[in-house]
């Protein structure tokens, strides 16, 4: 039987390895991977002439529909995302006045009308009230992955409520009975925290290494090494977002040596910028802070050993007020760039091998998340979600979008031409195909849809 699609005469890079050759595609889903010969005619054949043909990137990190309306943002940032190659984006979502069923359903029909590529859902938690409907939510919703905040102090910019040693416990001990549940924790001392930004306010600074100074990294060090106790009297899977510290992947791996499941990720903005760079301000602001050179090396040093699991750009599009460093709202944008940063700093500046950026960019997130084999892997049966990438083409970055942008004008070298969603072609020619919005489906089922 034809395909629909046959991509073919590529560099096709998985999370094991390479070959040359290309995947057919029929109703959505790969039928074929090999060469040519190996692969049936299609209605649509594409010569991908020798570019790298890779899973789409599963971004396991944003937040989306958090200071402009999520309608808005399901839309534009969708589109960022496609044109970035990634195929499927998971929002941390908080509801901080109700509970997480009736939010999943308007969140999912909302963002199915309006989505480019697929989503779903890590649900925050946000009062004492969310721990023990874990189980009902997991059920219904479909969503096993749980977030704890920490390092919120009370008043700060966002309106996030950390949660107590108590309540990451509790949400671990929950977690733990479920067939994919993980707890995802931001991991920062909130008292500390909250204790030396009043130190730091005092002194006047409005500089953005003042806000990596009120946040050292033992603020961070300390929350991981005390999650991860939890994680271990517990058994409950641990993911531990977007590490900022170099000591952070160590600690990590020597709980994993211990038997302990705890997966951690980083962003391409600690990888890539830090607080002391001259051409940042406040507006350059996240949380964790952009740190040093110091905790900079430390995080390639862990990410080119092998211990960071996975990348998450943490895209959060925010309007930033240009003003007060301490009230400014902490977040950036990355959907469009993270895959180019890392071709450019990490495959072509430092020799990574692109099965290791397949590895954290796709093929992990899809495992910890529960969306193997479905997401993340060039296989027969898996969703036709794909990114073709010109390792050789290079150009500035443009931001035109919503949110602050830590990379306009820098000249990166790799960039995805070509992104396919379930087969669909989303982004190709520099351009997003407006017609593909609102065919992005929920990857979060309820257990009745999936009887």
């Amino acid at each position: 039987m034809k395909a629909d699609l046959v991509l073919h005469g590529g560099r096709v890079v998985t999370h094991t390895g390479e070959f040359h050759g290309g995947v057919a595609v029929r109703d959505g889903r790969i039928v074929a991977v090999g060469t040519k010969d190996a692969l049936p005619g299609g209605t649509r054949e594409i010569d991908l002439e020798g570019r790298v043909l890779m899973p789409g990137v599963v971004d396991p990190h944003c937040h989306l529909g958090v200071d402009y309306d999520y309608d808005e943002d399901m839309r534009t940032e969708t589109a960022a995302a496609a044109s970035g190659g990634v195929t499927t984006v998971l929002l941390f979502a908080r509801n901080p006045n109700g509970g997480y069923v009736d939010f999943y359903k308007e969140r999912r029909a909302r963002g199915e009308a309006q989505a480019a590529i697929d989503f779903g859902f890590h649900w925050g938690i946000q009062r004492e009230e969310h721990i023990p409907d874990i189980p009902r939510v997991a059920e219904e919703t479909g969503v096993q992955s749980f977030k704890c905040h920490m390092g919120y102090e009370p008043g700060n910019p966002i309106g996030i409520r950390s949660s107590t040693d108590a309540w990451v416990y509790g949400a671990m001990r929950e977690a733990a009975k479920l067939p994919n549940g993980v707890v995802s924790v931001h991991c920062e001392n909130t008292e500390l925290a909250a204790m030396l930004k009043e130190e730091m306010k005092a002194t006047g600074r409005q500089d953005l290494g003042a806000y990596t100074e009120s946040r050292p990294s033992f603020v961070e060090e300390e929350a991981i090494v005390r999650v991860i106790k939890l994680a271990e009297l517990t058994g409950c899977p641990l993911y531990i977002v977007h590490t900022s510290v170099g000591r952070g992947p160590e600690i990590a791996a020597e709980a994993r040596a211990r038997g302990i499941d705890v997966t951690v990720e980083t962003c391409p903005h600690y990888l890539t910028r830090t607080a002391y760079d001259a051409d940042l301000d406040a507006t350059a602001k996240i949380s964790p802070p952009l740190r040093d050179e110091h905790e900079q090396d430390g995080l390639w040093k862990a990410l080119l050993g092998g211990s960071i699991g996975t990348i998450g750009t943490d895209h959060v599009p925010f309007r930033k007020n240009g003003g007060d460093l301490w009230s400014e709202k902490p977040g950036v944008v990355s959907f469009a760039w993270e895959l180019p940063l890392m071709l450019h700093h990490a495959v072509h500046e430092r020799g990574l091998p692109l099965s290791s950026l397949v590895r954290m960019n796709s093929y992990n997130p899809a495992r910890r998340f529960g969306l193997y084999p479905h997401k993340g892997a060039i296989q027969i049966g898996a969703d036709a979600d794909l990114v073709v990438v010109d390792l050789d083409e290079e150009r500035e970055v443009v931001h035109s979008g919503k949110g602050t942008c830590l990379w306009e004008g820098h000249r990166l070298k790799g960039w995805p031409v070509m992104t396919f969603s379930r087969g669909r072609e989303v982004f190709a020619d520099g351009k997003v195909d407006d017609a593909q919005q609102g065919k992005g489906l929920c990857v979060n089922r309820p257990a009745s849809e999936r009887a």
